[in-house]
């Protein structure tokens, strides 16, 4: 799956692309505003891509003018409850402290709440991270109560309501930053790149209302990869 706005692309984690993951989670710039802080090796990363290569996890590379510099999630997706955990975390530094991680942001967002209909996105930061804090409030998060037994973390919550709240003030900005205003829609997405394997991970079993999205993304993908012979 590919997402495209505000030229900004996210584009699903694929195996070749978890060393690269691995190696910018490793830094200590990012090891060390993480709940987990412990080294990860390569045999690690692959058990751990395994385990989240499929329709309940969302994980996308972030790209901009083709540089790949961040790495944004929608996790532990409840089809039933309609909730999910999101993170990010930027590894260029170019980008970290602009506008880029707020855009990428966005988008996951509009597709959790307009796309596949989700309720709310929980987030767990660590308390001595209190620019991540900061960062989630300005989307609309507010603290919640523990969904787990993490220590030394705080939880936070979007509901759609929250959300579409504070997304008004910045959709403004954001128009006159890119010159595009409006929520994100399916015609944004692009299913071209999961004609394999990926239609029994990711676009089968769904909830109605979402596997009728997921059939006609599938169905403009094989269109186009058609139209393109």
């Amino acid at each position: 799956m590919i997402v495209r706005k505000y030229g900004i692309t996210l584009r699903r984690l694929k195996e070749e692309d978890i060393e690269l993951v691995r190696q910018k989670r490793n830094s200590s710039a990012i090891r060390n505003t993480m709940y987990y802080r412990e080294e990860i090796t390569p045999e690690m990363q692959k058990k751990w891509f395994d385990s989240i290569n499929n329709k309940n996890n969302g994980y996308f590379i972030i790209e901009v003018e083709g540089k790949k510099i961040g790495l944004i999630h929608g996790k532990n997706l409840d089809f039933e409850k309609r909730i999910c955990e999101g993170g990010i975390f930027i590894w260029d530094e170019a980008y970290i402290g602009g506008f880029i991680p707020s855009l990428a942001s966005v988008i996951m967002n509009d597709w959790t709440f307009y796309m596949i209909n989700f309720n709310a996105i929980y987030a767990k930061i660590m308390v001595d991270n209190p620019t991540a804090i900061s960062y989630n409030k300005l989307m609309g998060y507010q603290p919640c109560e523990p969904q787990n037994k993490d220590e030394e973390v705080q939880w936070m919550i979007l509901t759609k309501a929250s959300y579409e709240k504070h997304i008004k003030v910045l959709r403004k900005g954001i128009k006159e930053l890119t010159g595009e205003g409006e929520i994100l829609k399916l015609q944004d997405g692009d299913a071209s790149d999961d004609l394999g394997k990926e239609i029994d991970l990711f676009y089968k079993g769904l909830p109605d209302d979402i596997q009728q999205k997921a059939d006609t993304l599938l169905k403009w993908a094989r269109e186009k990869r058609k139209n393109t012979l």
